[in-house]
């Protein structure tokens, strides 16, 4: 009997559980109605699906967090909303594992009976936006290439400011150009030598690929295309072949 009412107590705890987890969390009214899921992880922690409502439809965006609770669940996810007019920003975190996109945030534009989904943004040392302007970082080619990105709001979408992203990585350029410049590739070099060099001379040109740089792009390409051998040149102009002028993330990237 006593085995019986512990095995009752443990399915009505789990019970109890599940529904708490499946209520809807109200964090946000207005401007705009945000609610939340929460589903617990078998590995730990939990996944929740914030939803940005507009009328019948909801976008949702997917964050993971350990550590919590039914008393904590409201105010913590709160802390995941950023309410700067008329941009509502979500964050999603990645402190739990997960086979879901996660680790960056969502800008949706609040208006007047729709809200728009701008774009999904990396984490990066800016602020995703800025005295008008949004921060992303370019990362279509991997980590190891990679440079700010400045979008404005025209007409309700993001266009990339070509020349404020030139600027914003003006410091970056100028150092990488300098190494360049500096030293010589060499038959003798080791991996670690030739991925300093080859991650500069990658990185600028992508840069400026990107940011219609054509005369900048022609320069650095004459000045090291006779010094990188054979496999080296295959790799720059494959990964030049990748790079889209002015291209917006929402091309390659997943939505949190």
């Amino acid at each position: 009997m006593k085995h019986k009412f512990q095995l009752f107590c443990l399915l009505s705890t789990l019970l109890f559980t599940t529904l708490v987890h499946a209520d809807e969390l109200l964090l946000m009214e207005s401007p705009v109605k945000v609610t939340a899921t929460i589903h617990p992880l078998e590995e730990g922690g939990n996944e929740v699906r914030i939803a940005v409502h507009s009328g019948p439809i909801a976008q949702l965006v997917n964050t993971t967090l350990s550590d919590l609770t039914t008393a904590n669940a409201t105010s913590l996810l709160r802390k995941q909303l950023s309410w700067q007019p008329p941009y509502l920003i979500v964050h999603s975190s990645c402190s739990v594992n997960t086979v879901r996109r996660c680790g960056g945030d969502v800008v949706f534009k609040v208006m007047e009976g729709r809200n728009i989904r701008l774009g999904d943004f990396t984490v990066t040392e800016n602020p995703v936006y800025s005295g008008g302007r949004f921060y992303d970082d370019y990362d279509k080619l991997g980590e190891h290439i990679g440079f700010t990105l400045v979008f404005v709001d025209s007409h309700d979408t993001l266009e990339v400011d070509a020349d404020a992203t030139w600027a914003s990585n003006a410091t970056v350029w100028k150092i990488r150009n300098a190494h360049i410049a500096s030293v010589q590739p060499s038959r003798d070099w080791n991996d670690t030598e030739w991925e300093k060099y080859f991650d500069a001379v990658m990185n600028n040109a992508a840069l400026a690929r990107y940011c219609n740089r054509s005369e900048e792009l022609k320069q650095l390409l004459d000045a090291v295309n006779p010094l990188l051998d054979a496999g080296h040149r295959h790799l720059l102009a494959d990964n030049l072949a990748n790079v889209v002028p002015l291209e917006n993330p929402k091309a390659w990237r997943k939505m949190f």
